[in-house]
């Protein structure tokens, strides 16, 4: 039977390559062998993090990294500004509720992004603000916020930045050290290529330095115990030892390719999408999107989630609906990591096209 074409925003599909490493025979994960394994893993997250910190990674979804950076940076009672456009904002925000942090949420209309003088005005409204919490791709309206001039405001008042790049690692550029962010959390199921089930977190040195001062209780994500042994190629816990032979062979693959040039393939491809889809008369959902993904608005009478089913029933190519309130009204064609290829983009706009003339979508 005919593989299903994932062109998600996560999970993403998997390399044939990176799909041998992690079906490996098992090894122990206290041996030298692995070790091995783990300090080239961590030498590589550097490089496609651009740092030269280290990179610390965890058995589980982004959002306990999400999680594990609250912890670890803050205390309850402290002040952060929390921006959000979208569902996986408004995740960041509710984790430091959950935390008791007296958050100071700023939410923007669906499909804008964020300002780097919305974020200058907070922090001189809050200067005792401990942290300002922003995504880099919002993959529920495909908008990408402006880290780069964000990360110019924050780096010179008392707050770190705390970036869920989750979603746009390894398809939006991002340099950490360069543009002073200070802590970036992301997931193994979308840029990078592989199954779901690894976290990462990078801190710089503004970040290193909060974790002595958190009150939050820890105990498995514990950023001081982690960088501990991490420094000696080792974990505190049982690793996912397949996932990280995974990742160890996406992390080559993308390294091969240069991520300047990783970055230059999402922005290509996505620019074609966007131009074969404003062709045909439909128009985009986010004012600023990522090169990760694209949404499509719906016209007026038409379901997104019949287009969907759709192409996954006909053509085997499966795309995501909208969330929350955006449910039924925008389609989400990702082109993400393996599947950023013009091959893949032109098999997902074949199936679209096609979906939307069965729901009665005539293009202009």
């Amino acid at each position: 039977m005919k593989e299903f074409l994932l062109l998600t925003p996560g999970p993403t599909s998997v390399p044939e390559r990176v799909r041998e490493a992690t079906a490996l025979p098992m090894i122990h994960h206290r041996t030298k062998d692995y070790q091995a394994i783990l300090e080239r893993v961590n030498a590589n997250l550097s490089k496609a993090f651009f740092t030269r910190h280290p990179v610390m990674t965890f058995a589980s979804s982004g959002t306990g990294a999400m999680e594990a950076s609250v912890t670890n940076l803050l205390s309850q009672g402290d002040t952060v500004i929390s921006y959000s456009a979208g569902k996986w904002g408004e995740r960041y925000r509710d984790i430091a509720r959950a935390y008791g942090l007296n958050v100071i949420s700023r939410e923007k209309t669906y499909g804008e992004a964020v300002t780097p003088a919305e974020v200058s005005e907070a922090l001189k409204a809050a200067p005792a603000a401990k942290a300002v919490l922003v995504t880099l791709c919002e993959t529920s309206t495909a908008v990408m916020h402006p880290v780069r001039s964000i990360a110019a405001v924050t780096r010179n008042s008392g707050a770190l930045l705390l970036v869920d790049a989750i979603s746009g690692l390894a398809c939006d550029e991002l340099r950490m050290d360069e543009w002073g962010v200070d802590a970036i959390v992301c997931g193994s199921q979308k840029g990078l290529m592989l199954p779901p089930g690894l976290s990462f977190v990078a801190l710089n040195e503004r970040a290193q330095a909060a974790i002595a001062a958190s009150r939050l209780p820890k105990y498995y994500f514990n950023f001081a115990a982690t960088l501990k042994v991490q420094a000696k190629n080792d974990t505190p816990f049982t690793p996912a030892v397949s996932l990280v032979r995974g990742l160890d062979e996406a992390l080559a693959m993308l390294l091969e390719e240069g991520m300047e040039n990783v970055w230059k393939r999402h922005r290509e491809v996505a620019a074609w999408v966007r131009a074969r889809v404003q062709e045909m008369g439909l128009a985009l959902f986010a004012q600023a999107p990522s090169s990760g993904l694209t949404a499509i608005q719906m016209p007026a009478g038409i379901e997104s989630g019949a287009v969907i089913k759709h192409m996954r029933d006909a053509h085997r190519v499966i795309m995501a609906d909208g969330q929350g309130e955006l449910k039924g009204r925008i389609v989400r064609f990702a082109h993400m990591g393996a599947a950023c290829t013009m091959k893949d983009a032109k098999t997902g706009l074949s199936a679209f096209t096609d979906a939307m003339s069965k729901v009665g979508y005539a293009a202009v």
